[in-house]
C-alpha cells in the first residue's frame, strides 16, 4: 500500500529552503515538489503596500492559497500525483546550493533515510516562504520545517538575485525592496510560524548546507518514522 508523508520546507526568501528542498527530492527519491511561488496571484492582481506604493509579493494575499490547498490535496490523495495542466515556472529558477552538498555528507543522508525510502513510500515536499500561515495547508503537513537566517546574510543573498520569474513575466525587486517590504513581511511571518508549536525552526547562519540537512533528515525520522 502506498504511503504519501507531505513535508513543509518553510522560510524567507534566500534562506535555503530551495536547496533542501533538492537535496531531500535527491535523497528521498520518489519525491513530488510543489512551490508556493507557483501560487502567486496574477502580477495585476499583487497587493500594492500604502507607504511605498510598490507591489507587495511576501504579503499572504499575494498567494492563492486555496488553489495551493487544491493542488496538495490531490497530490495526497493520488500517489503523489499532481493535477493535469500544473505547470511550475519555479523550477526555472535554478539559484540554489543543492549542488555544494559533499559525498559523505550525501552518503549519510541516504542511511538516516534509508527506513523512510521505500517503493510503496511516496513523498511531497512543499516549498514556501510563507507556507504556514493558512492553517489549512498547515494541517495537511506531517513533518514542518521552517529555515530562519540573519537580516545581513537575507538582504545580501536577495539583492546578488537578477530576478524571479512570475505568473505573468519577471520581477526584479527595486531599489530598497528589501528593506521597505521583505524583511517587515519576514518579521511578521516569523513571528506566526514561532507561535505554531510543532514547526522545527533552523538558524542556516548557524548551521552548513550539510549540517542543515542533516538536521532536517533527523526531524523527518522523529515525524515520519
Amino acid at each position: 500500500m502506498t504511503k504519501v508523508y507531505t513535508i513543509g520546507v518553510g522560510g524567507p526568501s534566500c534562506s535555503g529552503k530551495t536547496t533542501i528542498t533538492r537535496i531531500l527530492k535527491r535523497i528521498l527519491k520518489n519525491v513530488t515538489v510543489i512551490y508556493q511561488d507557483d501560487f502567486y496571484k496574477p502580477d495585476k492582481e499583487i497587493p500594492i503596500d500604502k507607504e511605498t506604493q510598490l507591489a507587495n509579493w511576501d504579503c499572504p494575499e499575494a498567494i492563492e492559497f486555496d488553489r495551493l490547498l487544491d493542488v496538495l490535496s490531490f497530490a495526497k490523495k493520488n500517489k503523489g500525483k499532481l493535477p493535469d495542466g500544473y505547470d511550475s515556472k519555479e523550477e526555472l529558477n535554478v539559484h540554489d546550493g543543492s549542488n555544494q552538498l559533499d559525498d559523505q555528507t550525501a552518503i549519510k543522508l541516504q542511511e538516516m533515510l534509508s527506513y523512510l525510502v521505500k517503493e510503496d513510500n511516496h513523498f511531497v515536499i512543499v516549498d514556501g516562504f510563507m507556507l504556514y500561515w493558512d492553517n489549512r495547508v498547515y494541517q495537511h503537513l506531517d513533518c514542518k520545517i521552517s529555515l530562519t537566517t540573519s537580516y545581513e546574510t537575507l538582504k545580501s543573498r536577495r539583492e546578488q538575485r537578477q530576478g524571479y520569474h512570475t505568473a505573468e513575466g519577471y520581477w526584479i525587486d527595486p531599489p530598497g525592496y528589501f528593506d521597505k517590504i521583505v524583511w517587515p513581511e519576514y518579521l511578521r511571518l516569523s513571528q506566526h510560524d514561532r507561535s505554531l508549536k510543532d514547526i522545527v525552526i533552523i538558524d542556516t547562519d548557524k548551521n552548513s548546507i550539510a549540517r542543515t540537512a542533516l538536521k532536517v533528515a533527523d526531524e523527518l525520522c522523529k515525524h515520519l518514522l
